[in-house]
């Protein structure tokens, strides 16, 4: 027969490819060991309802034949848990980048346990519950099943299923909107500074990773909270038309009798209103939406992309195939290493760096080598003698006759003709301390070509 829903099989095959990306991402946190508590709540969740609507929209595409009922209860009670799941996992994910733009961490056990209580309460245990117990309360019938999308959660509309059911798809998001979200923006606007060094001190989370799950929490919102809003809005209205339909709870004896499940063919739904038929389409596309932008956000960064070439060359050496190794990050290997000359300090004191209020590591001047062959060849061998090293210098020592050259600069005593005379005290250039032990003799420093320079002291 032909299938009832006329954008088949487009809803499947997204499904199938939804929950195909989910598992890489579940699969490459898990190697990696790189966990963000919502977010794995979110993806886990996100990939049973995604398989198993698959599933339910293959074998119930052309019927609404009630079959399979072990399978549906399954399948009706995991829709519930993700149904809660997504709020929560935005709530869960909201309260952890407030944490991070507060640089908050729970590096103590006792606030790391804490912090860990307060994630599995709000992604598992609450989920659990209202699936549970909390559902069962308010359950008309076993399960639904509807042409074209299969298995399906039913609920008796009431003031206390608003309550206790549908409430957790409105107030999750409110909190994260009304407290966090303002919280985190104001917060990393003040301190992007200290929350950047935070982030690169901090293992668990990146800049990048911080501003990925961001967005992921607004998708999830947005996605979320209007169907939610809508959804309640509507039974409001629909309730108040009809008060005497509209009781706080219909009793328990009322709702588990006759209990069997439902089934509606695609043309009933349509009889419900274009609202229905529209809302149904939008709540099952915001799951593989949510989905593609999880695995755009998560599934295609470069350290997911070296896990796959990892697993890929892993089953190619199964096979005999032996892949050529990729740098990592598309760096290549380190060659040969050149050290070059480091340029001279141009420090107020002689050797002593004012800033670190300490002298700096010694270094080869090849300039000032190259300067002093130059003076060599231009003096001649009357005026030309050995020059000494920095390090050789002494404080208190007077060159009669002779040049010597120190930090490129020139030194003439005795009677060598100068223009442009200046002074300058003697500093030494091994430590502070020879400095102050030196004399304070005065040299004259000139420029043999006539040109003047600022004094250096040496």
């Amino acid at each position: 027969m032909r299938a009832a829903d006329p954008t088949y099989p487009l809803y499947p095959i997204a499904s199938a490819l939804a929950s195909a990306m989910l598992l890489v991402v579940l699969v490459n946190s898990f190697i990696r060991q790189s966990w963000n508590l919502g977010v794995a709540f979110l993806c886990f969740w996100l990939f049973v309802e995604l398989l198993t609507a698959t599933i339910n929209h293959v074998v119930w595409s052309d019927n609404a034949d009630v079959k399979l009922y072990i399978y549906c209860d399954i399948v009706t009670h995991t829709q519930m848990i993700t149904y809660i799941v997504k709020p929560m996992a935005t709530l869960i994910i909201t309260r952890r980048l407030y944490l991070i733009a507060s640089l908050q961490t729970v590096e103590l056990p006792s606030k790391r346990r804490w912090d860990l209580a307060v994630e599995w309460t709000l992604g598992l245990v609450i989920p659990l519950l209202v699936a549970g117990p909390i559902y069962y309360v308010n359950q008309g019938t076993r399960f639904a099943i509807d042409e074209s999308f299969g298995c399906a959660i039913t609920f008796e509309l009431s003031v206390l299923e608003i309550l206790v059911l549908d409430s957790w798809t409105i107030v999750p998001p409110l909190v994260s909107i009304a407290i966090y979200y303002p919280e985190v923006a104001k917060l990393y606007y003040r301190q992007r500074k200290d929350i950047n060094s935070f982030l690169r001190s901090n293992s668990s989370v990146s800049r990048t990773n911080y501003l990925r799950i961001l967005i992921l929490a607004s998708i999830d919102i947005l996605l979320t909270l209007p169907l939610a809003i809508v959804d309640i809005t509507l039974k409001i209205v629909q309730g108040l038309d009809n008060p005497s339909s509209f009781p706080f709870y219909p009793g328990w004896t009322l709702l588990h009798t006759a209990w069997e499940p439902e089934s509606f063919s695609y043309a009933e739904q349509q009889s419900f209103g274009t609202a229905y038929v529209a809302g149904s389409y939008f709540s099952n596309w915001s799951s593989p939406v949510l989905a593609f932008a999880i695995f755009g956000l998560f599934g295609l960064t470069s350290e997911a992309r070296t896990s796959y070439w990892r697993i890929i060359c892993t089953i190619g050496r199964w096979f005999g195939w032996k892949p050529t190794p990729r740098a990592r990050n598309g760096q290549a290997s380190v060659g040969e290493i050149e050290f070059g000359a480091r340029p001279q300090a141009t420090t107020g004191t002689s050797g002593f760096d004012l800033e670190m209020g300490s002298r700096p590591p010694s270094f080869v001047n090849t300039e000032a080598v190259a300067a002093r062959q130059n003076i060599e060849d231009g003096l001649g061998g009357g005026s030309a003698t050995d020059l000494k090293s920095v390090e050789e210098a002494r404080p208190g020592e007077r060159s009669d006759g002779k040049d010597v050259q120190s930090n490129d600069c020139r030194i003439t005593g005795g009677d060598e003709p100068y223009k442009n005379v200046k002074r300058a005290s003697v500093a030494s250039n091994r430590s502070l301390e020879d400095a102050q032990a030196s004399s304070n003799d005065d040299y004259v420093v000139a420029d043999t070509h006539g040109k003047g320079e600022d004094a250096c002291v040496v």
